[in-house]
């Protein structure tokens, strides 16, 4: 019977044995599934999330109902329920819409996003020194003509051969690739796109540009920094960096700009308001505003332009993590660019301008004293 006991008890403690391994195999596994599952969610942290029915509808629809945001019978493209302004241009009180957070390029949110607001073209917002056709980009999803340019944008100097109408993107339009036809396609799995490297504070511009979803807010080959809320909430330190390069330029080529800069894509299409050609210089009188500059810095009047500007950005040449601090130099950083005196999409204020240039008066003391122009120009208003 002893023997008997022996052999049971030897042959519990074997299968306890088993047991004990095969727990601890399902626990190594167990820990190995959470941590490749943190490692995915992280590796893909910045691509959109959320149901895909957000997004995508099947059939465009359910319930006798059509499923697209404008109520369009027709479906769209990639079985989406809208186009570019179908989910960014909802024309609703808010400039974020809460449906997995789409910033709104069309808007009454007394707050513009950085881009500035389409809804000053359509009238919806109040102009203040514009029209519909001097406002912004007339993109034609917006049905509003720009009744001054007909035949190519400003600065074209005709040689992108543009002359049927501006969208958001594609071979006509600023966002996704440039070199494809049809704004959908031309952004197509973008929005899926892992865009760490354009997240602060770990910013890496070695890593953007080489597709839409790693360009600065799909523009592709364009590099900088992306605030998370698109600037809804803006201080010194809390905006955009845009990248910048010291230079002449990209003439109107309607080729990406190889530089990455946020001027170098404006140039596509307004080549003549860059380059290198009748600009004159610091040794001459400014004959055009420069754009790819460095602001020069010691005994100039940019000097005292050190707290960084919402209202007058500067580009950089290198950028890991936003910065509120201006330190002008004339050489290598803190750059002007077109952004610093244009919105991307449209303003209330004529040719796009961040602020009202008839408003802008030397030696003032009032108001617009320390403000648009005079930011950077810091001894033309009277303080």
């Amino acid at each position: 019977m002893e023997g008997g006991e022996g052999k049971i008890k030897n042959k519990t403690l074997k299968n306890l044995k088993r047991e004990e391994k095969k727990k601890m195999r399902k626990t190594f596994l167990t820990i190995g599934l959470i941590l490749l599952s943190i490692a995915f969610v992280y590796g893909n942290a910045d691509a959109v999330s959320g149901q895909c029915s957000n997004c995508h509808t099947m059939h465009n629809s359910q319930n006798g109902t059509n499923m697209t945001y404008n109520n369009a019978d027709a479906p769209n493209d990639f079985l989406l329920r809208g186009d570019c302004l179908g989910c960014h241009g909802q024309n609703t009180s808010s400039n974020i819409v809460s449906l997995g957070n789409v910033p709104q390029v069309l808007h009454k949110d007394t707050t513009d996003l950085a881009g500035g607001n389409f809804a000053y073209i359509t009238g919806d917002k109040t102009r203040a020194t514009a029209d519909a056709s001097t406002a912004g980009h007339n993109v034609t999803d917006l049905g509003v003509a720009d009744s001054n340019l007909t035949s190519g944008p400003p600065g074209d100097e005709n040689t992108t051969g543009i002359t049927t109408n501006l969208t958001c993107a594609g071979t006509m339009g600023c966002h996704g690739n440039r070199g494809t036809a049809g704004s959908m396609a031309a952004i197509k799995g973008a929005h899926h796109a892992n865009d760490a490297v354009l997240k602060f504070p770990t910013v890496n511009l070695a890593g953007q540009g080489t597709t839409v979803g790693t360009s600065y807010r799909f523009l592709l080959g364009v590099k900088g920094g992306e605030d998370t809320d698109w600037q809804a909430t803006s201080s010194a330190t809390d905006h955009n960096e845009y990248f910048g390069a010291t230079g002449t330029g990209q003439e109107s080529t309607k080729t990406t700009d190889p530089s990455g800069t946020m001027s170098g894509l404006c140039a596509e299409c307004h080549g003549g308001f860059h380059g290198s050609a009748d600009i004159g210089g610091t040794g001459s009188p400014w004959q055009r505003h420069p754009t790819d500059i460095s602001l020069p810095g010691t005994g100039t009047e940019y000097a005292a332009y050190t707290t960084y500007s919402t209202e007058a950005p500067v580009a950089r040449t290198a950028i890991t993590d936003v910065s509120g601090i201006v330190t002008p130099t004339g050489s290598t950083d803190d750059i002007v660019m077109c952004l610093s005196c244009h919105r991307a999409h449209a303003s209330p204020n004529q040719d796009m301008l961040r602020w009202s240039y008839a408003g802008m008066s030397a030696g003032t003391t009032g108001a617009s004293a320390g403000t648009g122009c005079f930011t950077c120009h810091t001894t033309k208003d009277g303080n």
